[in-house]
């Protein structure tokens, strides 16, 4: 047995059980031009005044306000940096309101709906 193949074999070993699955996210944003503006929305949000996708819908210069914001489902990698930083950080928690979040395009407000994967990460 040569060396690659004693790796293979420990590896695949049932003792240490299965691989995660991949590390995947969901995500909804509102993308606008200003921290000022952002803030507005998120107050109107946590107040109820107006809810996430209506706002969305309203506000959002990202073509993704049509779905209100949703993003879909994603790896890590997928978005910007700062992005990303928020929805796969170990603190960040379902259906929490983030933001402002500075990136290149603008001012993001961000909620993470669903996180699967990563083993123990998460």
């Amino acid at each position: 047995m040569g060396i690659f193949d004693g790796f293979s074999k420990a590896f695949s070993n049932a003792e240490y059980g299965a691989p995660p699955d991949a590390v995947k996210a969901s995500a909804r944003h509102i993308l606008v031009q200003s921290a000022g503006e952002a803030k507005v929305i998120m107050k109107m949000i946590s107040s109820g005044e107006k809810t996430f996708e209506s706002c969305a819908k309203e506000y959002s210069t990202c073509s993704s306000a049509k779905q209100g914001g949703s993003l879909g489902s994603f790896p890590p990698g997928r978005m910007v940096p700062e992005f990303d930083k928020v929805i796969f950080s170990p603190d960040a928690k379902i259906g929490q309101l983030v933001g402002p979040v500075l990136t290149d395009f603008g001012h993001h407000i961000i909620i993470l709906d669903k996180r699967k994967g990563g083993g123990d990460w998460f």
